[in-house]
């Protein structure tokens, strides 16, 4: 039996009763874009939770596995799968090694809204790029760095009188505690800076080739990006 956690075990059923409980899958139009037609690929969903973007992909053609660090969010994705087989496989593992997945083995991976609650980025990364296939592609989302960094929102105090920040303390990389993130999500996560993410993809051997940052659909996030997304393709000769 793994002794491994995560900080979603305790959040597990709250998050699964609020995202996509009766698992219909994701609803993402920049993510169907970016994935595009994966029929007969083999990918995985790195940190896939209770299976939310596992399941698009299987509706989009692709062999899918999922790999998690949460065993509860785990349970919610396989009662899915039991309710409406797609032929996903979920293992439970750590998105630092994915140690259950063999080199060179996925034509693609996902990683959606998951690398800014994982606590190392790097092993992270080249984990992603050990699983996939020479000239295999990741595509990846996070809550764009620079307009929610860990001050956003904050209310600060000023000799000319009190007023909002809007993204403050972005270069302050690692983890940071938000007390009005969502209820549904851990308190903690690990802030890094937009060049961090660019800088450690491409040491990675992920070569970026696309990004996309969406209008939001609340009047806030129509005026900057809430999240960012990647779109890499791994060495066609591997590494």
């Amino acid at each position: 039996m793994s002794n491994l956690t995560s900080s979603y075990d305790d959040l597990a059923d709250a998050y699964h009763a609020t995202i996509d409980p009766d698992g219909a899958g994701l609803n993402d139009p920049t993510f169907d874009e970016l994935v595009g037609d994966p029929r007969g690929q083999r990918v995985a969903a790195v940190a896939c939770g209770q299976g939310r973007e596992a399941r698009r992909l299987a509706d989009l053609g692709a062999q899918v596995v999922g790999i998690d660090a949460s065993e509860p969010m785990l349970a919610h994705a396989r009662a899915l799968e039991e309710q409406t087989p797609r032929g996903i496989d979920y293992l439970h593992g750590n998105a630092h090694d994915l140690q259950p997945l063999v080199d060179a083995s996925f034509d693609g991976v996902v990683c959606h809204m998951a690398l800014m609650d994982i606590p190392e980025l790097e092993p992270t990364l080249r984990s992603v790029a050990r699983i996939l296939k020479p000239g295999g592609w990741f595509v990846a989302s996070i809550i764009h760095p620079c307009y929610k960094p860990p001050a956003h929102g904050e209310l600060v105090d000023h000799v000319q009188g009190t007023y909002r920040r809007i993204a403050g303390r972005y270069f302050e990389e690692g983890p940071h505690e938000s007390p009005t993130r969502w209820e549904i999500l851990p308190r903690v996560s690990y802030h890094r800076t937009l060049s961090t993410y660019v800088n450690t993809l491409v040491d990675a051997g992920l070569t970026i080739e696309r990004l996309a940052e969406p209008v939001g659909d609340t009047p806030v996030w129509k005026e900057a990006a809430q999240v960012i997304f990647f779109s890499c393709r791994a060495a066609a000769g591997g590494r």
